[in-house]
C-alpha cells in the first residue's frame, strides 16, 4: 500500500510504495495537502503494477494521469476524447476552411471510418491503432476501390490523426504506419466527336447537359455536376464552375453548340442546371462514374479494361477522358500550349477580374475550334 510522507526541508509529501518485486520507489508528490497527496501515491503506485506486468497501455496511462489530475483537483484535466467525437470535430473544423467538393472528399473518409470502427468509435482516440486503420483500407480495397482512392483515403486519416499529435492528444500517429498501395497510372484514352455525339444520343435527361458540359469545357465530374444557373453568363457567353480550391474559379468561354444546348433547357433559371444530378456521389456503385460507364456500354462504345496491380480491373476511358478530349481536340485544332492550359487551369478570382475583353475574344476563338457535335 502506497504511503506518504514528509522530508526535511520540503514543503511537498512524498510517495512510497513497492513493486511486486520488493522496490521501494519515492516520489514527491508536489502536494501540501495530505489527502491529495495520498491520492496521487496511490494513483503512481496503480500505474507501477501495470508497467510491471507489462499491461500498461498508453490508454490505461492517460487515464491515470487524467484520475491523478482530477483526485489533486489541480485545476486542469487531461482530454482524452473518444475516436468518433474527436474525428467529427476535426473534419467539421475542416469543412469550414475547404471548398466544398474537398469538404465532401474528407466526410466520405472520416465517417466511412467511423462506421468501419462501430463500437470502438467510441473508445478513447488514443486507443485507435495502425491495425485499425490498416483494416479500414483493407475493407475499402474489397469494396472495389483503386490504388489512388486508398492513398486519399490514408492521406486524409494520417492529416486528421496527425492534428492529434500536435493537439498532445496522441505520443505517436498510427495512420503513419500503415501501407498504402503504389499509385498505378496509365495513359488515359479519348473520345472523338463522334463518339461523344453517341454518348450524347444515348443519355436520357439530365445526363445529356451532362457530358456536353464535360466535353465542351474539359471540366472535372464533380464541378461539371454542380453548375448551377447563376454560373452562366448568357450575354458575355461565359460559364463559371463552383470553387473547387479556395480563392480559385474556373471561368469558360462557352461555345456555341453548348451555349444553344444550355438556352433551349433555361426555363426557370435558379438552382443547379442539373438539380437531380448536383447531389448524386461520384463513386460508388450507384455513383456518377459507373452510371457514366453504364450509358458508354448503352451507346456501343468500348470501356476499355485495363489489368493494374494485383489483377485490378482499370477504365482508360471514363468521364475523365472527356477531358482529355477536350485538350486533345483543342491540340488537334492548332490551339496553342499556352491558351490550352488557360482553358483547363484554374485561375484566381483576381486574374478573372482582371481579363481584358481582348483576351476573352481570344479564349472565344479558341473554343470555337473544338469540332462541333450537330449534325
Amino acid at each position: 500500500m502506497a504511503s506518504i510522507h514528509r522530508r526535511k526541508r520540503s514543503p511537498f509529501y512524498w510517495a512510497a510504495w513497492r513493486d511486486s518485486a520488493g522496490h521501494l520507489y519515492y516520489r514527491s508528490t508536489k502536494q501540501t495537502d495530505k489527502h491529495k497527496a495520498q491520492a496521487f501515491a496511490l494513483e503512481c503506485e496503480r500505474a507501477e503494477k501495470h508497467a510491471t506486468a507489462g499491461t500498461l497501455t498508453e490508454t490505461q496511462a492517460r487515464d491515470i494521469l487524467a484520475s491523478i489530475m482530477e483526485r489533486t483537483q489541480t485545476g486542469e484535466t487531461l482530454r482524452n476524447p473518444k475516436a468518433g467525437e474527436w474525428l467529427r470535430e476535426w473534419l467539421a473544423d475542416k469543412e469550414s476552411m475547404r471548398a466544398e467538393t474537398t469538404g465532401i472528399r474528407y466526410k466520405q473518409v472520416i465517417e466511412g471510418f467511423i462506421k468501419y470502427l462501430g463500437d470502438r468509435a467510441n473508445r478513447p482516440l488514443v486507443a485507435i491503432t495502425d491495425r485499425d486503420i490498416q483494416g479500414f483500407i483493407t475493407s475499402r480495397s474489397r469494396e472495389g476501390a483503386g490504388p489512388s482512392t486508398l492513398n486519399v483515403d490514408g492521406k486524409v486519416l494520417r492529416a486528421a490523426f496527425t492534428r492529434a499529435c500536435k493537439s498532445n492528444l496522441l505520443s505517436n500517429n498510427p495512420a503513419e504506419a500503415v501501407e498504402l498501395p503504389a499509385r498505378q497510372s496509365m495513359e488515359r484514352g479519348t473520345f472523338t466527336p463522334a463518339e461523344v455525339k453517341m454518348l450524347g444520343d444515348a443519355a436520357e435527361g439530365e445526363w445529356r447537359t451532362l457530358i456536353l458540359i464535360g466535353y465542351y469545357t474539359g471540366s472535372r465530374l464533380s464541378e461539371c455536376c454542380r453548375v448551377a444557373w447563376d454560373d452562366i453568363d448568357f450575354v458575355e457567353g461565359t460559364i463559371t464552375f463552383p470553387i473547387t480550391k479556395p480563392g480559385k474559379v474556373h471561368m469558360l468561354p462557352l461555345h456555341p453548340e453548348l451555349a444553344e444546348h444550355l438556352g433551349s433547357i433555361a426555363g426557370d433559371t435558379a438552382g443547379p442546371v442539373m438539380p437531380g444530378l448536383a447531389n448524386v456521389r461520384i463513386s460508388g456503385r450507384r455513383g456518377l462514374s459507373k452510371k457514366f460507364l453504364d450509358i458508354m456500354e448503352k451507346a456501343g462504345l468500348a470501356i476499355e479494361k485495363v489489368k493494374g496491380a494485383g489483377s485490378r480491373e482499370m477504365h482508360r476511358r471514363s468521364f475523365h477522358a472527356l477531358r482529355h478530349s477536350f485538350t486533345s481536340a483543342l491540340a488537334n485544332a492548332g490551339v496553342s500550349p499556352e491558351l490550352r492550359m488557360k482553358l483547363t487551369g484554374h485561375k484566381s478570382a483576381e486574374i478573372h477580374r482582371g481579363y481584358t475583353h481582348l483576351e476573352l475574344e481570344t479564349l472565344k476563338d479558341a473554343i470555337r475550334k473544338l469540332p462541333g457535335l450537330a449534325t
